[in-house]
């Protein structure tokens, strides 16, 4: 795997805003660092040469979960190369051109650096709020990724919205779509693919064709080729096996055939269409009774009513954990969501607290902040 980055050729470019201008030069420190041979890890703060890597050449990125201290998580070219096989036999062969805006220390920004690179696709690195400002006739041959909350927010301006519906497509995963961002989406004819993945897994597992979305399908759709998934019948909880399995998160080692276990409780349907109903990891202990925080937002979505929202605990001296929730748009009907959820929303899965806001606190990769 030695040099293997020296033969990748891609066209770079950025409309000139400062997120862009970051990530090119990002891409650029991590490049020169691969181009060597050498190992890197990827952090917020820069790519850096690992002095000390695994095997002779590894990429390591920092995952935390849902509410999780920060863990490293190791792949090789390899893993890295099966994940891009996987996407490209479901999508169709050819250069891969991406519009770039999620951030590339994380697996899900990354991955389309290998994309472009493997297939000699385009890169262009912007913001996602620069969207608006590109050219329609540059984004029909590209792909963007997204996540749900950066989507919420496109949305919301006509002229983002017109270029989005002349990409080839838009994966959206790292989060759920909520059925009122659904809705939306469809309104506005977006090629959106939902898909699964993690960063264990080096990006998406599974893929949903826009063609099925549009026509009214829920779910993150079927496995790629690299990859499987059983589903515990006992918990729904999911696990996977995948040739882009990590070599390691934490002090947790992986091998090839390893089945890895996920939080994510999730269903399937005969056709092999998956859909993720939530996290076994955010769960809340409030008044000596554990609730899940996942769940608790479904019902919120299931309103039709809700665009994005946010089930956290705050420390309590009575009830240990606080259940509050936060929910936008802020000029949503609350006492109409509460009268929708009542019948659902019972005991110590009732919010003490409902507070309405404009944003929802994510990260850039749309994953909740707040303390479980």
């Amino acid at each position: 795997m030695m040099g293997e980055y020296s033969s990748f050729i891609s066209d770079w470019s950025t409309p000139g805003s400062p997120k862009g201008e970051y990530l090119m030069e990002y891409a650029t420190s991590a490049f020169q660092i691969l181009k060597k041979g050498k190992s890197v890890t990827l952090t917020a703060n820069g790519p850096h040469e690992d002095t000390e890597p695994e095997q002779d050449m590894t990429l390591s990125f920092f995952s935390g979960g849902t509410g999780g201290e920060p863990e490293r998580v190791t792949h090789s070219p390899s893993t890295l190369g099966f994940a891009v096989d996987g996407l490209i036999k479901q999508i169709g062969g050819g250069a891969v051109n991406s519009l770039c805006c999620l951030p590339l220390w994380h697996v899900g920004g990354w991955m389309q650096l290998e994309r472009a690179w493997r297939t000699g696709g385009k890169i262009i690195f912007c913001d996602y709020r620069d969207i608006a400002f590109l050219k329609t006739s540059i984004a029909s041959g590209f792909w963007i990724s997204l996540v749900p909350a950066q989507l919420v927010e496109i949305l919301k301006d006509e002229r983002a919205v017109d270029l989005l519906k002349c990409v080839k497509g838009i994966f959206v995963g790292g989060a759920t779509i909520s059925p009122r961002l659904t809705e939306k989406a469809r309104e506005s004819e977006l090629p959106v693919f939902p898909c699964y993945g993690s960063s264990e897994t080096a990006g998406m597992v599974t893929l949903l064709h826009s063609r099925n979305f549009l026509d009214g399908i829920d779910g993150v759709g079927q496995c790629l080729s690299h990859a499987e998934i059983r589903v515990d019948p006992n918990t729904q909880v999911a696990e996977i096996q995948t040739s882009s399995l990590c070599l390691s998160r934490g002090n947790q080692k992986y091998k090839r055939g390893d089945w890895l276990r996920t939080p994510d409780y999730c269903t399937f349907s005969e056709n092999g269409n998956y859909k993720i109903l939530g996290r076994s990891d955010r769960v809340i202990n409030t008044g000596g009774e554990k609730v899940s925080a996942s769940q608790i937002e479904q019902i919120l979505y299931s309103t039709g009513m809700v665009e994005q929202c946010l089930v956290t605990g705050i420390p309590d001296e009575k009830w240990g954990a606080r259940l509050v929730v936060y929910i936008s748009p802020e000029n949503i009907d609350l006492e109409e969501v509460q009268v929708r959820t009542n019948g659902l929303l019972k005991g110590c899965m009732k919010p003490k607290e409902w507070h309405l806001c404009q944003k929802i606190p994510f990260s850039d990769l749309g994953k909740p902040i707040g303390p479980y």
